[in-house]
């Protein structure tokens, strides 16, 4: 149901175990190496453990996909299979057939294929799921089918992936045998803090949507902190939190959305996770002081310009607002003369608006904060605005001061990207009733900067990735480009001008030839869908708009 609403090619989250979504974390691309290794060395036995859902089957089918021509595989699913079914499942599915079902007849059936794939340099596997079913009578009859072995190595490897039981199985007395002749092992754990957001952002991106759908800091601290870094978990509670935004119209997935997925899951008698504290009393003082001086030279402008001051005192909480604004409020003497140089700022640093090593629209910043400032006067200071309405006072707004403009979801890492001017709306913690607009001066490589009247403002990325925001707003100067919409079939400099584009920001991979062909048409679609515009292969004003915010000779080029 959300996939259109995405602009997704794909559900992402299934539960299926598709290779294609494979995440290849450090520790599966190392158990992937075990796996080659233990098989094409012929090492006999190789177990692989892992919890519930922490991707061990998806990890065979990719092992699948890596052995050449020269391997020969049984994959058995099934693993509550007697010895002799066992037998029959592996010669079934190694394409052989036998006269008699004795375990005789069957063993020496295989022993001939072996012995035959040996000669012809060739090897053979078995990979068996969910290994901990198996009785000891086939653990052992798995045993007996590792003594077919030549001077030179093992004709069969036989793989055993199963859950932690497995090893304990295996660490019986009865199975001391088998378990001394397993030569290559290695155990799965779940995804750490970081590798759960790649999964997460690895699954949308080969679904259609790698920036398109953001989550905000805390939404990701709860996904982890729930899930523990389980794939299956993570795909089953990701699959909810996208029908929760499809629901509720939002494309931002707030840690309230996760919450309410959460409570989805998990039904009615089931608690919430609660994060788990693991500090010290000495850390927690220590990480509190810290704390409470960041948060007071926030306050106090010690990091921020007075604008962008007054900006983050909504994130403030109640109690501290105050004892700020007091402070403020308070008349004091000149501060003495400092006996040593003060510390460079730690979060922001203020610029001077000239000069300055990169190009930056001045103009264009100076009049978004006049529609910045017209908007927010027209916001209630004690009641929030619905969203929608929010959004369309604020293009009202723009578009009485002469610009067309356009309210779209962006990845903080995006806008990092963007070479001209936009309004960042930036949500507030409770109970501040409405958002405020920040002037997006230009992206950095590491970074944006933020355009105020008494100067720029850098922000490192990290930095912007830990604020939740919403919408963003492109404006674009009525003024400016007039041409007609662009599609398949048209031939010039504005095509031209755009395949150059789509060439620079890697959605076209052909020569600019000034033909709108099959390869743009593709390349376009490709591009709205990732911007969540519409998908539909025109250049209209809202594409143009996307792609001069990326590209701005898109622009200066066809003008």
């Amino acid at each position: 149901m959300y996939v259109s609403f995405f602009n997704l090619r794909e559900q992402p989250f299934n539960l299926t175990p598709d290779p294609r979504f494979l995440f290849l974390s450090p520790q599966h691309e190392e158990a992937l190496s075990h796996l080659l290794y233990g098989i094409y060395e012929r090492k006999g036995f190789i177990e692989i453990t892992g919890e519930v859902g922490t991707g061990k089957t998806i990890l065979c089918r990719a092992l699948l996909e890596r052995l050449d021509d020269n391997v020969s595989t049984a994959l058995i699913f099934n693993s509550y299979l007697n010895d002799i079914e066992l037998l029959q499942a592996i010669l079934s599915d190694l394409g052989l057939t036998c006269k008699e079902n004795t375990r005789k007849a069957c063993i020496d059936t295989l022993n001939q294929y072996l012995l035959q794939e040996f000669a012809a340099g060739r090897n053979a596997v078995v990979l068996v799921d969910e290994a901990q079913n198996l009785e000891p009578p086939v653990l052992e009859q798995l045993r007996m089918l590792s003594n077919l072995e030549t001077d030179d190595g093992k004709l069969l490897q036989v793989v055993l992936m199963g859950q932690p039981e497995l090893r304990e199985r295996l660490s019986t007395p009865q199975m001391r045998q088998l378990e001394q002749r397993i030569a290559v092992r290695f155990h799965l754990h779940g995804l750490s803090r970081s590798e759960t957001r790649q999964y997460v952002m690895h699954r949308l991106s080969v679904a259609g949507a790698a920036n398109s759908i953001i989550f905000t800091a805390r939404a990701w601290t709860l996904l982890h902190q729930y899930c523990a870094g389980i794939p299956r978990r993570l795909n089953l509670l990701c699959d909810r939190i996208l029908m929760t935004a499809y629901v509720r119209g939002a494309h931002r997935i707030t840690a309230r959305i996760v919450r309410h997925s959460l409570r989805d899951l998990s039904g009615p008698r089931r608690p919430l996770p609660t994060p788990r504290l693991g500090f010290s009393p000495l850390f927690a003082l220590a990480c509190g002081s810290m704390l409470a001086l960041g948060a007071l030279g926030f306050a106090t402008g010690a990091f921020l310009l007075p604008a962008a001051r007054e900006h983050l005192r909504p994130f403030l909480p109640a109690p501290l607002q105050a004892f700020t604004q007091h402070l403020m409020a308070a008349p004091s003497s000149p501060p003495p003369p400092p006996t040593e140089p003060p510390d460079p700022p730690l979060i922001v640093a203020p610029l001077p608006l000239s000069p300055l090593s990169i190009e930056v629209n001045l103009p264009l910043a100076q009049t978004l904060w006049q529609v910045k400032t017209q908007a927010e006067g027209l916001l209630s200071p004690t009641s929030a605005m619905p969203p929608t309405e929010r959004q369309a006072m604020v293009i009202q707004t723009a578009n009485a001061m002469g610009f067309d403009a356009i309210a779209i979801q962006a990845a903080a890492s995006q806008l990092s990207l963007f070479s001209r001017p936009c309004l960042i709306e930036v949500i507030p913690e409770p109970p501040a009733p409405q958002p405020v607009l920040w002037v997006l001066a230009r992206g950095l490589e590491a970074g944006v900067l933020l355009y105020e009247p008494t100067g720029l403002t850098s922000v490192p990325l990290q930095q912007l990735q830990e604020i939740e925001y919403g919408k963003i707003y492109l404006l674009l100067e009525r003024g400016k480009y007039h041409g007609p919409t662009l599609r398949q079939g048209m031939q010039g400099a504005r095509v031209h001008a755009l395949q150059q584009a789509l060439h620079t920001l890697g959605y076209f991979t052909g020569s600019p030839s000034g033909e709108f062909d099959a390869q743009t048409l593709q390349a376009v679609k490709d591009f709205q869908r990732d911007k969540q515009l519409t998908v539909d292969g025109y250049v209209g004003r809202q594409t143009l708009m996307m792609l001069l915010y990326l590209d701005s000779r898109i622009l200066t080029e066809t003008t």
